[in-house]
């Protein structure tokens, strides 16, 4: 089941949770004699309460606290229904854009800062003696990174430990990442600031993890400890698809692309971030590959030879450009596949974000 099935279900389930929210803002203005906002000073139209999944996630826990953010966002009463000033979303509107924009198979080097979004997981693991950067997410608002739930999930961790959340990254070897560009006819150096490192502060696991199929829901959220700077342009979130939004419908799309620091074909860790464009496989086709442990949930892309996610990439993001250019948007989270990656007609698994739009806002905080 959805997570947003529980608040955007049937008729009667959300007549229930109307009737609930009713008789907890009577409670509280009978005993506080707080008023409700008041629909002229809503900036946006107000809406019902299955229009707002971030308000009506409240209810699952109507502590005092709850109650009273619930009744302060309360424009008025139609027929018996609350209509809500819901909250703006957590998720950036300038989001997609790279500054530059000019253990992956098969691909390519990217040109520093065409890839912002992108995040680089450090572990820790006891008689190793340094970091060792074993899974990529993504940046989606000042606060949060968008994961795989097998990069942080205790059971498959087992005793290494995320230390560390890198942003800005390039080059793993060097604290300045530079490159040559050319310059009217000559090449100059073309450098980006020291990256940035965060500490995680919650990991936020989808509950069906694992559950209905090998690695479904395979999707996490990582709060981190501080606010991301957004000044400098090598850092920049990427933006998230609508709600079921399928890609594959709109003419004209090109192939999405995955990156990070995964192993190449050569079989060693890329020290610097490699792109590679893979294609869509039908998802009956993949069905037979994986014994039908494939759900709508899940995408299969790739199955060329040689071009490939591989495991040092879990968790980073699948991105797909628009027919017409920027913005870019994370349709997927890298989740499994092949042993041996890069394989003919074997494509690899992904977490279809459109799916977890409404899970996703649901558990962001402010």
């Amino acid at each position: 089941m959805e997570m947003q099935s529980v608040f955007c279900g049937s008729r009667s389930k959300g007549l229930s949770f109307s009737l609930l929210l009713l008789f907890l803002l009577h409670l509280t203005t009978t005993t506080q004699g707080q008023s409700a906002l008041g629909a002229n000073k809503c900036p946006r139209p107000c809406v019902s309460l299955r229009q707002c999944p971030q308000l009506a996630s409240l209810l699952s826990n109507p502590t005092p606290e709850n109650i009273n953010t619930l009744r302060a966002a309360t424009c008025r009463i139609v027929n018996k229904r609350p209509l809500l000033c819901c909250p703006a979303s957590v998720l950036p509107r300038k989001c997609g854009r790279p500054f530059n924009s000019d253990r992956i198979f098969g691909g390519v080097e990217t040109t520093l800062g065409t890839k912002p979004w992108m995040a680089a997981l450090g572990y820790s693991e006891p008689g190793v003696p340094n970091l060792r950067f074993l899974c990529g997410g993504s940046v989606i608002n000042e606060r949060y990174i968008l994961t795989a739930a097998h990069c942080v999930h205790s059971s498959i961790l087992g005793s290494k430990r995320l230390e560390v959340v890198r942003l800005g990254e390039w080059d793993l070897k060097t604290e300045i990442d530079c490159t040559k560009i050319l310059s009217g006819t000559e090449l100059v150096d073309y450098c980006a600031p020291p990256a940035q490192n965060y500490t995680v502060e919650e990991v936020t696991l989808h509950p069906l993890y694992n559950t209905r199929a090998d690695h479904s829901d395979d999707i996490a959220l990582l709060r981190l400890n501080q606010t991301i700077d957004f000044s400098l342009p090598w850092i920049h979130p990427v933006c998230l698809p609508p709600l079921n939004f399928d890609v594959r419908k709109i003419p004209g799309t090109p192939e999405p692309e995955v990156a990070g620091w995964g192993f190449t074909e050569n079989g060693t860790t890329s020290q610097r971030m490699l792109t590679v464009s893979i294609p869509f496989v039908d998802t009956n086709a993949c069905n037979i590959t994986y014994a039908g442990q494939i759900i709508d949930d899940q995408m299969c892309l790739g199955g060329r030879a040689g071009e490939d996610s591989c495991s040092g990439d879990s968790g980073g993001p699948l991105v797909v450009l628009g027919p017409n250019g920027p913005p870019y948007l994370q349709i997927g989270v890298v989740s499994y596949g092949p042993i041996n990656c890069g394989r003919v007609d074997i494509p690899g698994v992904y977490t279809a974000v459109s799916r977890y739009r409404t899970w996703i806002e649901e558990h962001m905080k402010p």
